[in-house]
């Protein structure tokens, strides 16, 4: 019977029923929005340090060098493994539409650095044609199979027309590969590196740097060991902050709306409460009316958090889109299952606070009372 009465006042009043499951939907909404940052940016950090980069130290020279210098950078101190890459500035063009861009050439076989996609495929450049990133083909609006122009600001800077070979998803900048025998063959020159990439011995490390100091043409050495440290604690700071900040707004709002709807339930049922104690329902029965309807709003409002919290991460993945970077749209189920339970515990405790007024009734009062 007291089940009975908990649905009939929900259909008695749906639009109220309906506003308040509303409510509370918006407070998982919240938590659902705001809690997948950071599974988003770990498969950021995962893709951009330990699938595309997984070097130890980058060298950038002052300029294009005979492939033949890796072989001095293999007999450093503490290197264990090095590989070349030749970065060349070109203009990119498609009609009208241009972009300023570094073309990236790898050799075949390289390990340390690659092309990785969202998915987590490893993707190279074919012979013969240019792979752009997915924002680069956007913004020159070109597709697989389309020709663009590719004006060089190096060496005798040549245009040459490339094909578009296909195109690849990233979270990090904008990009342009090719392989370095296609590029190498396009300017008609020897093998050449624009820098290195290197993994170390973490024990040699001062020794290599010390090496480094007499190493002509150097312009500087990136320790991606240390960049990813350094990124790694400043997510997690962040996050932290931002993660805490949208749990508070989420237990307002949902404290604010689950304490509105139980005080108002008490309120205009009060002399019915007090009747059903007169009649001989238990303390604990008359509690389960008051409380139990904003609980049943609470768990059917879940769904509706659920739904609302992918939209507005969608809204904000697509919001956050620029030319430099991406945020992948990462939900797992226990964000949403975080979501509620904060939700669910946030609406008990303001409820509780409601029923602990109806323990402090005076029945004789309130039956005095006239509705």
């Amino acid at each position: 019977q007291p089940t009975m009465m908990i649905l009939r006042g929900i259909l008695r009043w749906p639009v109220r029923a309906g506003l308040t499951a509303l409510g509370i939907g918006l407070g998982t909404a919240v938590l659902v929005a705001s809690s997948f940052f950071d599974d988003a940016l770990e498969a950021i950090v995962d893709s951009a340090f330990f699938q595309t980069s997984r070097q130890d130290a980058s060298l950038i020279f002052t300029g294009a060098l005979p492939e033949p210098v890796l072989d001095d950078i293999r007999r450093l101190p503490g290197v264990l493994r090095a590989e070349g890459d030749l970065r060349l500035p070109a203009i990119l063009r498609n009609g009208h539409l241009q972009k300023t861009i570094a073309i990236e050439a790898r050799a075949d076989g390289n390990d340390l650095t690659q092309i990785v996609d969202a998915d987590g495929r490893v993707a190279s450049a074919p012979p013969g044609g240019i792979l752009l990133s997915e924002r680069l083909a956007a913004s020159l609006d070109v597709a697989e199979g389309d020709t663009l122009e590719a004006e060089f600001l190096t060496g005798r800077r040549e245009t040459h027309s490339l094909t578009v070979s296909g195109t690849v998803q990233q979270y990090f900048g904008i990009g342009a590969y090719m392989a370095d025998h296609t590029l190498n063959a396009l300017l008609r020159q020897a093998p050449q590196i624009t820098g290195a990439n290197v993994s170390l011995d973490s024990t040699q490390e001062d020794a290599f740097h010390a090496a480094l100091k007499d190493m002509p043409k150097l312009a500087g050495t990136v320790m991606l060991t240390d960049t990813r440290v350094s990124f790694q604690d400043t997510i997690d700071e962040n996050i932290t902050v931002m993660t805490s900040i949208y749990i508070i707004v989420a237990v307002l709002i949902t404290a604010g709306v689950t304490y509105n709807s139980a005080r108002i339930q008490l309120s205009e049922r009060a002399r019915d409460l007090a009747s059903l104690r007169i009649l001989g329902f238990t303390r604990l029965e008359v509690s389960y009316i008051l409380v139990g309807e904003t609980i049943l709003l609470a768990i059917l409002a879940q769904p509706i958090g659920w739904l609302l919290g992918y939209a507005l991460a969608r809204a904000m993945t697509d919001g956050f889109a620029s030319d430099l970077y991406s945020v992948p749209l990462v939900l797992k189920a226990d964000t949403f299952t975080t979501a509620s339970l904060v939700v669910l515990a946030a609406t008990v405790l303001a409820t509780m606070l409601v029923r602990r007024r109806l323990d402090r009734l005076d029945l004789v009062e309130v039956m005095k009372t006239r509705e």
